[in-house]
This record gives structure tokens, sequence and C-alpha cells, in this order.
């Protein structure tokens, strides 16, 4: 019987082809192959009930060859394990269930032979399946479509411009904003660090007053005069103590973006596209999760290779268990390397997939923890000193790594014991003063958000999910809400205004608490606990429940003009959009422009696209026909140097093989500088 995958990367689609051999034939839908339609609303607003189409004639090519292999055939839909994932996988279902022999779900965690095996063998009935994670789906693409349509328009016509509302990326724009404004209104207060600058046997070292900030001037003056010609400084207390450092647990899709922005400044968009790559290549487990759990058969292949490469002293007794606070997050396991050998074959691993140097870099940061996780403690000698000069109390502390332990293989971005070196102390020695220093100091503004700073941000508010972490951001960025000054995330005046009218008028979208119970309804969704269409509707009525919207100054200038064009009177009408709509639309010229004709004439010459008669003679026709020109003329165009070094300014490199959005992003860019 024909056996047939299916899958959604055509990547993955291949890598998995090589395992299964000539029993199965592996298919790729190239992503979400159904979706809401773009140039509507798409949901009935009576029933919630959307309409998904089929998102492209490309897609509709994939599909009708994926039935045709189906037919008659044993089907198994492998598509992602998260909600976004099982939603493909579930209209795929729906389209092949009349036509397949049977149809089953296999879950891949990892793109390895013996896993996938395992897997095939387990999958079951789809039908069988939790269709919770379908209904989620439902619930957050609905919800946010009506969110977005209904207050996307409203915002931008009130406000004056192009503004776009949603459920999860308003909050995040928010929360940079309330940042920034932090740092705007921030009044530096000054404080005085008072320090000794000691020495015995060769070896200097610093020691602090015990009031590491004095905040009184005449106070810190007052101490420094006492003690500023004093030339000995006696050891009142010597104390050692080891200190132990544990290893961080393996990485969640919240924590590796937030190391990889930290370490090597990739923005998290930019990881999860590397993270799909490797995962897809077999060499990690799936990158979407928010479980610290490994599996057994994981940590006895991290402790063999721990064993052989370090030795046994850096392998403790007991595998170290790392459980996550969300329990249904355990189906999962953490992020960690598929393959179990040093980190130079890991490197060879990358190569022979024909992956870049940003993916090993990625590779690596993986290896590191995934390695480090299940490693012996760190530990430390840590002295402390108190010393007295006159009568006035200071420390002093040194810390020596005594084992490695863990930090053998990853040392990032952790807060190091301190690290100056002490001579040998012993109690009631005195210690000769080489300086005393008094130094004036001022307090910080809070840092803006990095992109790093920000996915741990939206995690501890609980806003957003693993998976849509780097969305929310690329979203806000853009939309031209942030733009990017160095690794920080600087709001723009849009998102100023944004923030300042949904506050006015809409703040349950921007309330935080409020997002995070959306949130944790739609887990309750994913458990079968509750409705899709409840958390719909509650979005739906809280969209729809505030004053009459206004009237753009926009819309009433120019049915204004169109009143005195036809000599009209609209004094009754003013304060009404719907009847003001009704009024353009009846008396709006119906022609196009000159402009607009020789645009029209210049497109054709280009593209080759037939002009008629009956197009130039209608605006909205004429319109379309510009729309659909447009898009045909993008196709073959190619940025120039200066358009590249736009996008390269505003950290948005991954649009430069994308000349349509590429130049909407750079038009809004200009728009907002002329502004």
């Amino acid at each position: 019987m024909k056996k047939v995958l299916i899958v959604e990367s055509p990547k993955k689609a291949k890598e998995i082809s090589h395992y299964l051999g000539k029993d199965f034939i592996v298919k790729a839908t190239v992503g979400h192959f159904k979706d809401l339609p773009e140039d509507e609303m798409g949901v009935d607003l009576q029933t919630y009930q959307p309409k998904f189409v089929i998102k492209s004639s490309n897609h509709k090519k994939i599909l009708s060859e994926i039935k045709k292999l189906s037919q008659d055939a044993e089907v198994y839909i492998a598509t992602d394990p998260d909600r976004e994932g099982y939603a493909i996988g579930y209209f795929m279902w729906e389209e092949l269930k009349k036509k397949a022999k049977t149809v089953k779900r296999a879950e891949f965690h990892e793109i390895t032979k013996d896993h996938i095996v395992e897997k095939i063998k387990e999958a079951v009935d789809f039908e069988k399946t939790n269709f919770g994670l379908f209904n989620a789906f439902l619930g957050r693409r609905v919800g946010d479509r009506i969110v977005g349509y209904t207050l996307s328009p409203i915002a931008s016509r009130e406000i004056g411009g192009r503004f776009s509302v949603g459920r999860v990326q308003s909050p995040a724009v928010r929360l940079i904003v309330e940042r920034e404004r932090e740092i705007l209104n921030f009044k530096p207060t000054p404080y005085y660090v008072l320090t000794a600058l000691l020495e015995k046997d060769g070896i200097k070292f610093t020691a602090l007053y015990e009031k590491q900030k004095i905040e009184d001037k005449q106070e810190a003056e007052k101490i420094y005069q006492d003690i500023k010609d004093e030339k000995t400084a006696a050891v009142e207390k010597v104390e050692k103590k080891q200190i132990k450092q544990s290893p961080k647990p393996p990485f969640t899709t919240s924590t590796l973006q937030q190391s990889a922005n930290s370490v090597y400044r990739f923005p998290p968009e930019k990881t999860m596209m590397l993270a799909q790559d490797l995962f897809e290549s077999g060499l990690i487990t799936y990158h979407r999760t928010d479980s610290t759990r490994l599996s057994d058969q994981a940590i006895t292949g991290i402790r063999k290779l721990i064993e052989k490469e370090f030795g046994k002293e850096y392998l403790p007794k007991n595998p170290r268990v790392y459980k996550s606070k969300n329990t249904q997050a355990d189906a999962h396991e953490a992020i960690r390397i598929t393959n179990f050998v040093p980190l130079k074959d890991q490197e060879a691993l990358v190569k022979e997939k024909g992956l870049s140097e940003d993916h090993f870099k990625l590779l690596k940061l993986i290896y590191e923890r995934t390695v480090a996780c299940q490693m012996e403690d760190a530990v430390f000698e840590r002295t402390n000193i108190t010393l007295k000069i006159k009568n006035h109390t200071f420390k002093a502390s040194g810390s020596i790594l005594k084992f490695k332990g863990y930090k053998a293989v990853y040392d990032l971005e952790e807060d190091d014991e301190e690290s100056q070196s002490l001579p040998k102390i012993e109690k009631n020695q005195l210690i000769n003063i080489q300086s005393i220093n008094l130094e004036e100091k001022f307090t910080k503004p809070p840092a803006r958000y990095t992109e790093g700073s920000l996915v741990k941000k939206l995690e501890e508010l609980g806003i957003g999910r693993p998976s849509t972490y780097a969305t929310i951001i690329k979203t806000i960025k853009e939309r031209g809400y942030v733009v990017k000054e160095g690794s920080s995330l600087k709001p723009t005046d849009l998102a100023f205004h944004l923030v300042d009218y949904l506050n006015q008028k809409y703040n349950w979208v921007i309330d935080y608490n409020f997002t995070k119970k959306m949130e944790e309804f739609l887990d309750k969704v994913e458990e079968n606990k509750k409705d899709w269409k409840e958390f719909v509707k509650h979005l739906h009525q809280k969209s729809v429940s505030t004053t009459r919207s206004k009237v753009s100054k926009k819309m009433l200038d120019y049915a204004k003009d169109l009143a005195k064009k036809h000599g009209k009177d609209i004094d009754g009408i003013l304060d009404d959009p719907q009847k003001l709509k009704e009024f353009i639309n009846d008396h709006a010229d119906k022609k196009p422009s000159e402009k607009q004709i020789t645009y029209a004439k210049s497109l054709s010459e280009k593209t080759g696209l037939p002009l008629t008669e009956k197009e130039l003679s209608d605006k909205k026709l004429l319109t379309k026909w510009i729309n659909k020109a447009k898009k045909e003329a993008l196709k073959n165009y190619q940025l120039s140097e200066k358009q590249k070094n736009v996008l390269i300014k505003y950290g948005r490199e991954d649009l430069i093989e994308k000349p349509a959005e590429a130049l909407k992003f750079i038009a809004s860019k200009l728009k907002r500088f002329k502004k």
C-alpha cells in the first residue's frame, strides 16, 4: 500500500525521506496552506465561523498533488507538534479523510532516524488526537482578526495615519513606551562611594566602606576627612567559605532567544529561523517549547559525552532533573542537541548539512547549555574580610575558582563571583593603605529593552507564548513602532500616539493582566475545558462596545470639498461617519486622474500587461489594475545599494531578498522622516 507522510517544510521533507526510503512519499505543505482572506474580515460576526481560503495558486497546486497521492493511501500527518503545526495538520486531515484509506497523526520532536521510525509506529488515527489544539488555534486566529480588523481602521482614522492594533503586539508596544517615559522623566541623583586601595605582599586590592552608597554628601565628606591621611587598616575578621554555583537548566524557546540576543545580538526572529533549520536538519530537538525536561535517553547520552570529554569528576553522582512550572509543557522536551558528540563533530555536522556559520554559533550555544546542565557545580572559595580604618568599617571580598565544574563548557552571561585576588590575610594584621578615594556618582535611568530582555518581560507577564515572541517583536518593528538603536529598542512617535490613544479609548487591549488571562483562557481551550467561541465573543464585545468613532479631519475635509463642488449641504451629517462615507461614495469622482493614467501606462510598458479603455475610464478598476501591475513589476525588481543600506541601518537585512516588503518598509521610514 502507498504510504504518504506530510510535513510543513520542503527541507524537512527532504531530510525525512532519507530516513524512510522507498516505502514513503514525503510531501510538504509549504507552511500554512489555508488562512483567513487578506482583503476582508473573513469571520461571520454572528456565529464567529471563520472562512479559511487556500493562500495562493502555488498552495492550490501542492494540495491537488497531495490529494492525488493520498487516494486510497496510508497517510501520516507529521506537521509540527504545537498549535500552529496541528492546525496545518487538521486542515490537511479535513481535505484527505474521505480520500485516504487511513489518516494518522505522528509528532516528531527531533528529526533523527530512530525517533522518526518510532513515532510513525506510535502514530494514532487523526480523529483520536486532541482537537483542543485546533480550537485554541481558532480562538487565537479569529480573535486576533476581529480585534485587528475592528480597531485598526478606527485608530487610523481617529489618530490620523496608518495604525495597527493587536491583542498581543499592542501590550508589547506599551512596555517599550512606558520604559522610554521612565527614561525621559528620570532625574539623576548623586550618591558617594568611599573606597580604600590596600596592599600586602605586593598584591593590591580594594575595600569598600560598609555603607556602599552614601546619599548624604556632608556625611561622606566628614568620613573622608577623618580617614584620608591614615596609613594602615586593621583586620577585624576573616571569613572563608566554599560557594557552589549550579548550572542553568537547558534552553526553552524564551531563554534561547534571550541568550542568542545577549551573546550574538541575534534578533529573536533570526534565532527562530536558524533554530528551525537546525531542527529540520536533525541537529536539535523541536525549538518551540517552554519545557526544561530532558528525556532519560538524552540524559544517558549527555552523561556519556561528559565522562568521555571531561572525565568522571565532572559528572554528578545522579542526573540533574529539571521540571517545568507548566505541567502541560512537559509533553515536550527542552531544546537540546540530538547528536551526543563533541563540539568539533557538531561543527562537522553543520558543514555536512550545508548550513552557515550563524547556524553553528546557535548550535554551539545549545550544545554548551545541553552539556553544562548535566555537569557538576562550579566551586569557589570565597574570602570576606572586615577591616577598620580608625573607627570606620570597610569590607573586601575575593573569590578563587577551585573547581570549574560546568564552567568548563558554559561560562556565558553569568554573574561570576567577584574575581579580585586577595593576599594571605589573618585577623589583627595591619594592612598598608595606598590611597583613600571619595567618588561622586549618579543614579542611572533604567535601560531600554533589548530584544532579549523584551522576550524575558513578555514571558514574565504571560503575554504571548513560546511560538509567538519572535513574531511579536518582528511585527512591532515592521509596523514602525520601534527602531533599533544599537541593541536597544526605541519607540517612535507612532508608538506614543498609539499607546496614548488606546489608553484613553481601548485600555483593555494594552492591559497586561487582561492579555495574560486571555492566554490562559486559550490554554484551557487546548485542554478542552473552555470553548474557543467564548474567547472570540469576549474580544468582539470588547472591540465594539465603545463610543461611536469620530470623523477624521481628512474625511471631513474631503466631504466638504465634494459638497462645495456639487452644491450640497452636508451640515446635518458632519458628525456621522457612516452617512459621510455614503455621501463620499455617491459623489466622489469615478474617473481616474491624468497622473494615475500616465502612471498606469508606464507600468503597462514595463510589465507587458494589457491596459483596456474600460480600466482607463474607471478609477476603481484602474486602481485595482495598478495594484496588480505593481506586484508584477516587483517580481524582477532589484534593490539599489542605497536601499539595501537603509535596511541594514534599521536591522532589516532579512528583507533584502524580499523587494516588495523592503520597499514598503523603506517608504514607511521616509514618510516618518518627512513628517
